[in-house]
């Protein structure tokens, strides 16, 4: 259940990618509330939406591959330049001149590229636990990653179900664990579905 429906929902095509957004209120100035990672939507905000709508104008939109947007095969349209790009797409849509944008975890990337490259469109930027590469990666999600399109261990364990057939296979128990070490408060609940508790690691 959603506390406030959009005043405005429609989609933009970009690159030939329908990408999903969503209007609330008409104050001064508009907040562009930047998607954060693909696992989650734009619905992630709706407990904030209601009250900033109150005050201000509030633009909300989909990622490709979750939410409204089209869950594309192409790769690229899943990167930071292409993220960036779909977000000034939905800003011509919605015929707004300048944002705030407000970013959380890896919404904080197209942010700082839009204000870096786009300037006259960006009014401010706030950052909320943002995902940037400030020190060395976790050894076990660095070595996930280099093999995320390999075969998945039989029995995965922690980082090793960051895993494209894992996630075909058990995406619930995937989101689980992420979830579980996303924040310092999650790591400490039994949060995975194979009843581990989290190792604490910080995304």
């Amino acid at each position: 259940m959603r506390a406030r429906p959009p005043d405005v929902a429609g989609y933009v095509q970009h690159d030939g990618v329908k990408i999903g957004y969503e209007v609330f209120g008409d104050g001064a100035p508009t907040l562009l509330l930047m998607p954060a990672w693909t696992i989650i939507h734009s619905h992630f905000w709706k407990l904030q939406v209601p009250y900033l709508a109150h005050h201000f104008r509030v633009i909300t939109f989909d990622r490709p591959g979750n939410g409204r947007s089209d869950q594309t095969l192409d790769a690229n349209a899943y990167s930071v330049d292409a993220v960036a790009a779909q977000a000034l797409a939905v800003m011509d849509a919605t015929s707004t001149d300048s944002a705030v944008l407000v970013s959380l975890s890896q919404g904080s990337q197209e942010s700082l590229k839009l204000a870096a490259e786009h300037a006259d469109r960006v009014l401010g930027a706030i950052f909320i636990g943002l995902a940037l590469q400030l020190e060395p990666d976790h050894p076990g999600r660095a070595a996930a990653v280099e093999r995320f399109l390999d075969p998945c261990p039989a029995e995965p364990q922690g980082w090793e179900r960051l895993n494209a057939q894992y996630w075909l296979e058990h995406y619930e128990d995937f989101a689980a664990f992420f979830f579980a070490n996303a924040s310092s408060f999650l790591s400490s609940m039994p949060w995975s579905s194979r009843g581990e508790k989290s190792s604490g690691v910080r995304m």
